[in-house]
């Protein structure tokens, strides 16, 4: 059994005027992609309604619809085909009346399977654009106007970063407000200019410790001076700081003097400390004397006290306290370590600018004399001599007694040093002692195991460089008034020695 569809009549080709029609659309789409096959259509135009395309109507045809569908149009921006401008496009114009639009639309509807042609009830107003009416619009402005545009703002944006980089280090070079409380500030012997300036941002004086390194460096010559300053507040500029630190200067400082006279003793210049301080008191000055920064660094200073020493402060630090003129800072006038070790470490460099002045005698190297051992030649000198000019003959004889080997030295004062007593106190039996310290028992040769006083600059000296003579005694035959009062007689020969000694006796000196 057959079916109706089949027989019922197929549609044939359009007319050869209407796919002449049709020509101007397929050039027009082909702007939009690809047409399936070229038609004839007429040239664009009026046309007579006579030669209008009617819409198909509905039937049994499957495509008989209330539209007509066709495959879907390429994408509408892919490029237009050039021959599509040789004529004038088809569509230009609008049309209002659903039901009577222009013939070359409506015979656009006559060719299947090109475009979808709505329901005539269903189609507005309808408005084609030719795309070769499209303009680019000129632009309003010139180069020379945008670049001057774009300059003001670059211009105006540099401006603004500049003030406030100006500001903020302004700021930091001079903060905002008066300066505040005043700050106690002192600068150590020797700090540095970082030392210096940390310090500054440290105590609150100035906002930025890295700006002030980098100002101080173009705007001082030299370093701080070390010292108490009374001038400098919080928050105050670096112009300020610098004038505080350098035109006004740190507070001088209030000293008091101590004068240690040569060839005391160590316990002595205790003493002659705490009555010229009495903020040294007695017992931290014993105390400290075993300090090890009271020390002086020369060869053959023993480590430790010497056993049986005859100093009464045990500390075996006699001789090693240089006897001078003492500038105390009031601020360290309770210190009594710190005085202490500032005497020893006088003792060293005078002794090391002693050997540098005068050399070494070829005695001394020739006995194999340690710089410690000098020190003890010297305190005898010190102890010994009444006037200058016997300084270096005392240390002659001293030495020429120390080369003969079978003479003890013979010195009175290491007599009151061994008994710990004045010279005026000793007894026979003090002079007999056999202390080690006691040169006057024959049967001591050498020197003492210890200075028995702190020498001076002078007497340093004079032990270092002997004056040249053979010489083996020395005699006191001046008293303290008359012609060179202090004044000894030295002698080469044992006839000479007892002649001197005899003036003495009858100048009534102690011989």
């Amino acid at each position: 059994m057959s079916d109706d569809r089949d027989n019922k009549p197929k549609p044939g080709p359009a007319p050869a005027a209407e796919r002449e029609d049709a020509k101007g659309v397929d050039r027009l789409l082909s702007r939009f992609g690809p047409v399936q096959e070229p038609l004839d259509r007429q040239s664009p135009g009026p046309r007579s309604a006579s030669g209008a395309v009617p819409r198909p109507s509905a039937g049994d045809h499957p495509a008989a619809q209330s539209t007509t569908t066709i495959d879907k149009p390429a994408p509408l921006f892919d490029a237009p085909a050039d021959s599509v401008f040789d004529e004038v496009p088809l569509g230009a114009g609008t049309w209002s009346d659903p039901d009577a639009p222009p013939a070359h639309i409506a015979a656009v509807a006559a060719a299947d399977d090109l475009v979808i042609i709505p329901d005539a009830a269903e189609v507005g107003p309808v408005e084609v654009i030719d795309r070769r009416d499209w303009v680019r619009a000129p632009r309003r402005t010139g180069p020379v106007f945008r670049f001057l545009v774009v300059a003001f703002i670059a211009v105006l944006a540099l401006g603004t970063v500049y003030n406030r980089v100006d500001g903020w280090l302004s700021n930091q070079y001079d903060p905002e407000g008066d300066p505040g409380a005043l700050v106690e500030f002192e600068i150590a012997s020797g700090a540095t200019t970082n030392e210096v300036t940390q310090q500054l941002f440290a105590q609150d004086v100035i906002a930025n410790p890295t700006l002030f390194r980098y100002w101080i460096s173009d705007n001082l010559d030299g370093d701080f001076q070390a010292g108490q300053y009374n001038c400098l507040q919080e928050n105050m500029s670096f112009e300020e700081a610098r004038d505080c630190l350098v035109s006004v200067g740190p507070v001088p400082p209030t000293f008091f003097s101590v004068t240690i006279p040569e060839g005391l003793r160590l316990a002595e210049i205790v003493n002659v400390l705490n009555a010229e301080n009495p903020s040294f008191e007695l017992a931290s000055l014993q105390a400290d004397l075993s300090a090890t920064i009271v020390s002086v660094n020369l060869e053959g200073v023993p480590d430790s006290p010497i056993e049986g020493n005859p100093d009464p402060t045990g500390s075996g630090k006699e001789g090693l306290l240089f006897p001078a003129t003492y500038q105390i800072d009031e601020r360290d006038q309770g210190n009594t370590r710190a005085i202490l070790a500032r005497m020893a470490d006088q003792m060293e460099l005078e002794f090391e600018r002693a050997v540098a002045e005068v050399g070494r005698a070829p005695v001394v190297e020739e006995l194999e004399l340690t710089d410690y051992e000098v020190l003890i030649v010297a305190s005898l000198i010190e102890e010994e001599y009444g006037v200058e000019e016997d300084l270096r003959r005392i240390s002659r004889v001293i030495y020429n007694r120390l080369q003969a080997g079978n003479f003890s030295l013979g010195i009175d004062a290491t007599a009151c040093y061994a008994a710990n007593k004045a010279c005026a106190d000793l007894t026979r039996e003090d002079l007999d002692s056999p202390s080690p310290w006691n040169t006057r028992n024959t049967s001591n040769f050498g020197l003492p195991p210890t200075p028995i006083a702190s020498p001076g600059a002078a007497a340093i000296r004079a032990a270092l460089n002997p004056e040249q003579g053979d010489w083996l005694w020395y005699v006191l035959t001046n008293g303290e008034t008359g012609e060179n009062p202090g004044a000894h007689t030295f002698a080469n020969t044992e006839g000479e020695f007892s002649a001197a000694v005899q003036l003495c006796r009858e100048r009534d000196l102690g011989c």
